[in-house]
């Protein structure tokens, strides 16, 4: 009814990511708590491995602690965990940076060329939100028009308006805006806009009317 989730590509892997988990952990445990292993002997009967405990073994055998860690065994199963971990992160369309750890340094720009999927895939889903936003309002104004005594001359019209997906630098975007609108090129209304401000109409007012009572201040203060 209301679409497939963003997880379902995942839970696979998931799946996968937990199991392998669990057999590190498993391998991790009994090297915690190794096994001892005799040669050349025909039974354990009597032999303890107690701490400080003394064995006496026959000529030619030889105990030894089992040592699951050895021969990089486990080394795989960790680089097998790592590439679950890559393919969770190109599913799921969400680099590691994402998370705040790169594995590196890197600056700005290029730290925003590595979390583009990101950024693309929230670009996506705003698309989709923007149609049901818009038609939930054009709803919305119909029956308050209708039915709630309001009168909004057959507007249905709306937008929406979203935040910045990844920090930006104000200082500069308003340095930016400033040299777009002395050139012609952007309106104040599309600057305001553009720096967040939720209503650049009403805004715009504001300045017009205060632009105003300065100059009847200013026109009242000369002589």
């Amino acid at each position: 009814l209301w679409g497939e989730s963003d997880l379902a590509d995942l839970l696979d892997v998931c799946r996968e990511l937990n199991r392998r988990m669990t057999v590190i952990s498993r391998i991790l445990q009994v090297s915690g708590n190794p096994i001892v292993v005799l040669e050349n002997v025909t039974g354990s009967q009597g032999i303890r491995a107690d701490e400080g405990a003394v064995w006496e073994l026959p000529e030619d055998s030889k105990a030894y602690l089992l040592d699951m860690l050895s021969g990089g065994g486990v080394r795989l199963h960790i680089d097998y965990v790592e590439l679950l971990y890559r393919a969770l992160y190109d599913l799921a369309e969400t680099p590691r940076s994402a998370f705040g750890d790169s594995g590196r340094n890197l600056s700005g720009t290029a730290l925003e060329v590595e979390i583009q999927p990101l950024v693309q895939k929230v670009q996506r889903k705003r698309r989709v939100w923007d149609s049901v936003y818009r038609r939930r309002n054009r709803m919305l104004l119909d029956l308050l028009e209708r039915f709630g005594g309001m009168d909004f001359g057959g507007v249905r019209r709306t937008g929406v308006i979203w935040g910045p997906i990844l920090p930006s630098d104000r200082e500069a975007l308003v340095r930016s805006e400033t040299a777009l609108v002395h050139a012609g090129i952007h309106s104040r209304r599309t600057a305001m806009t553009l720096l967040g401000d939720a209503e650049p109409d009403a805004e715009w007012s504001r300045v017009l009317e205060e632009r105003e009572a300065l100059g009847e201040e200013g026109a009242a203060l000369t002589p």
